[in-house]
C-alpha cells in the first residue's frame, strides 16, 4: 500500500473515532450501506458508529436483503416488551430490543451491542444482521462504506457519495458543537519559526500520529510545540459533551502534503497548519489554515 494512501485511511479513522486509541461512545457519523452493489435509503435515522461496529435501522437493510421486518409492542404492567422479527426463506430472527440475546431459529447468540430503540427505529449491529440473513459483509474504511453482497452478479453499482476525497476547502464549525473550539483556537495556537504550539484544553483527549504511524499521547491542561512541514503528521483532538452521542473533534495537520487530497488543497502552505474537522458537509470535512480559522471562531457569540 503506498504510504499516501495509508496517511489517507489513518486520518479517515481519526476523524471518525476521534482517536483510533481510545473508546469513544455513539460517535454517529455518516455512513454508506449498499446491498449488491446499490445504496440503502435510510429515510429518518441513520447508521451510526458505536465501539467500533456500524449500528443500522433494522428494517431497511433487512427489507434491501428480502427480508420480511415485523416490530411487536406489548404492555405488561408498567413495563413495555418490543420485539422484532426477521424472517427470510429458511431464515428467522427474533431480536428483543434492549436484550443483548437474540434467538436466530433455534439457536441463542449473544451480541456484543444490544439491540436498542434510537428515535423511531431499532439499531441493530449491522454484521450479525447481515450474516444472520446469510450475506456477506464487507468494510471499507477510506470510503466508510459497508458492502454486503449476497452472491447475486453486480452490475452498475451506485456511486458512492463524497468517494476516496474526504476534504474540501470549505470550513465550518458545527453548531452544537464549538465549546472546544473557542478554547483550543483562541489565545491558545500559535505558529511562529516553523513550529506550533499548543495546549490541549483540560477536557480533551488528543493524541500525536507521525508520517510513519506512531502514536504519542498528549496530557490535557500541557502545552506542547511541534516543527511544521514534511513528515510531522498531524494532532487529533477531540471533546465528548455529557449526553450527547457524538464529540467535537478536530485534526490540526502539520504536513500539508500528507495526502494527495490535502496536497490538491493546500500543499502550498508552508507558514501554517491545515484545520479539519467540525461540520461534515456533503460526505466530506472542511479544512482551512489555522490564521482562516481563528478567524471563524471569533465570529462566535
Amino acid at each position: 500500500m503506498k504510504k499516501s494512501k495509508l496517511l489517507l485511511i489513518l486520518l479517515s479513522v481519526v476523524m471518525t473515532f476521534g482517536l483510533t486509541v481510545s473508546t469513544v461512545a455513539a460517535a454517529k457519523v455518516t455512513v454508506t450501506v449498499q446491498v449488491d452493489g446499490k445504496n440503502v435509503n435510510f429515510p429518518d435515522e441513520k447508521p451510526y458508529f458505536e465501539n467500533d461496529r456500524v449500528l443500522i435501522p433494522i428494517r431497511f437493510v433487512s427489507e434491501a436483503l428480502g427480508a420480511k421486518v415485523d416490530y411487536t409492542k406489548e404492555t405488561v404492567g408498567s413495563r413495555v416488551n418490543r420485539v422484532v422479527d426477521v424472517k427470510i426463506s429458511n431464515r428467522t430472527i427474533r431480536m428483543p430490543v434492549n436484550s443483548d440475546n437474540v434467538l436466530v431459529n433455534d439457536v441463542i447468540v449473544t451480541l456484543d451491542v444490544p439491540a436498542r430503540l434510537q428515535g423511531s427505529r431499532v439499531f441493530v449491529p449491522l454484521r450479525f444482521v447481515s450474516e444472520a440473513l446469510g450475506a456477506k459483509v464487507n468494510w471499507d474504511q477510506s470510503k466508510r462504506l459497508v458492502s454486503i453482497t449476497t452472491g447475486k452478479e453486480i452490475t452498475n453499482p451506485d456511486p458512492v457519495p463524497g468517494g476516496n476525497n474526504r476534504y474540501n476547502d470549505q470550513f465550518e464549525l458545527d453548531e452544537d458543537y464549538t465549546k472546544m473550539a473557542k478554547t483550543l483556537f483562541l489565545n491558545n495556537m500559535k505558529v511562529a519559526g516553523g513550529k506550533l504550539t499548543i495546549t490541549v484544553p483540560k477536557e480533551a483527549k488528543a493524541a500525536h500520529l507521525t508520517n510513519k504511524g506512531s502514536i504519542t499521547h498528549l496530557t490535557s491542561g500541557k502545552t506542547y510545540t511541534f516543527p511544521i512541514g514534511e513528515g510531522e503528521g498531524f494532532i487529533s483532538i477531540t471533546q465528548v459533551y455529557p449526553g450527547k452521542e457524538s464529540q467535537e473533534g478536530y485534526s490540526i495537520i502539520l504536513d500539508s502534503k500528507l495526502n494527495e487530497d490535502l496536497a490538491a488543497l493546500f500543499g502550498s502552505v508552508t507558514n501554517d497548519v491545515i484545520i479539519s474537522g467540525g461540520k461534515e458537509v456533503n460526505y466530506r470535512y472542511g479544512a482551512a489554515t489555522l490564521t482562516e480559522v481563528q478567524n471563524i471562531v471569533k465570529q462566535l457569540n
